[in-house]
């Protein structure tokens, strides 16, 4: 085995020995994995840095040192091995051989080498008929798939401004708008679109798939991305100004801080209850009201009003699709 595999082998053994309320010792770990004590820090760095799609701070193993003792939150779904039905492996390897075959893995990549483990719990008839279904799969992921690709490099490489029909996650509104294009970026699994907008008369981020149309328009770009564009180091809102709501939350568990770290300019406080405080300032409250649904009841709005009232409005409506009420 080589010193890759042999690291993530042992870095998945390691999370079920640490994911305890007590926590494990430094020394128990190094007993338990036959390593040296910098080789388990080394390992517990990486490890921070490992979760789940679409890894951000909310999606990443947090893990802590207090003394001799290393505790993790954020990883329960480690805590015991996964375990999947014949029905589930048949869906897994169908829905993998479907995204080979349309060329977004490679055959020989990691995908390919999980889906031939789980091959190893169907039959070679089986086995068939998930090569014939995957085979008749047409695959498109819009996100990823490029879609807008050609336009947007042309309108970059020639200077040329470019009118895009764009869905504003937090207006929750579709508008058309002439922007001057800069670059392309990739930043927490999703590609953007760098550019001038003429409509907000700022520079903007453009997530690819929420571009409805895009349409050169002949217009000779004016600007400079060199000149006029600054990129922040977190895709987000990164200069909210002076007319900013003041926000506090107030998460029951260490969220806030995870919370936290997706603003750079977001303040946390951790509280002798074990809550976390977290305060920034935003322009607009309709995508934070959107956001922190995902959090469900894990959290307390303590300013401003407005956003704990917008917040309830959209749970009322959300319980009103399901039929039921906030009771």
């Amino acid at each position: 085995m080589d010193r890759v595999a042999a690291r993530i082998n042992r870095m998945l053994i390691m999370v079920p020995l640490i994911l305890r309320e007590e926590g494990a010792s430094i020394g128990e770990l190094c007993r338990a994995l036959d390593v040296s004590e910098k080789e388990l820090m080394e390992d517990l760095d990486t490890l921070w840095l490992c979760g789940l799609p679409s890894y951000t701070p909310l999606d990443l193993i947090d893990r802590r040192i207090e003394g001799d003792r290393v505790y993790l939150s954020m990883a329960d779904y480690f805590r015991r091995p996964l375990t999947v039905t014949r029905q589930e492996a048949l869906t897994l390897l169908v829905a993998g051989r479907a995204l080979i075959s349309a060329g977004f893995f490679e055959e020989k990549g990691p995908l390919g080498s999980a889906l031939e483990k789980v091959e190893g719990l169907l039959s070679e008839e089986q086995k068939g008929d998930v090569e014939d279904i995957a085979q008749r799969i047409e695959v498109e992921l819009d996100s990823y798939s490029g879609r807008w690709w050609e336009e947007i490099e042309k309108g970059i490489e020639i200077g040329q401004n470019i009118v895009l029909e764009y869905y504003s996650y937090s207006r929750d509104e579709v508008t058309e708008r002439e922007v001057e294009p800069f670059s392309l970026v990739w930043s927490r699994g999703h590609w953007y679109f760098l550019a001038w907008c003429h409509l907000a008369q700022d520079t903007r981020l453009f997530r690819l798939d929420r571009i409805k149309s895009v349409e050169p328009t002949g217009h000779k770009a004016a600007r400079s991305a060199e000149a006029e564009f600054y990129v922040p180091e977190l895709v987000g809102e990164y200069r909210p100004g002076r007319k900013a709501h003041h926000v506090k939350l107030r998460f029951l568990g260490r969220e806030g801080r995870r919370l936290a770290e997706e603003w750079p300019a977001a303040v946390f406080t951790d509280n002798p209850d074990g809550s976390v405080t977290v305060e920034f300032r935003t322009r607009n409250l309709t995508w934070l009201s959107n956001y922190l649904l995902k959090f469900g009841d894990r959290f307390q709005i303590e300013s401003p009003g407005e956003l704990e009232v917008m917040v309830k409005e959209k749970v009322t409506e959300l319980l009103g699709v399901y039929g039921r009420d906030e009771s």
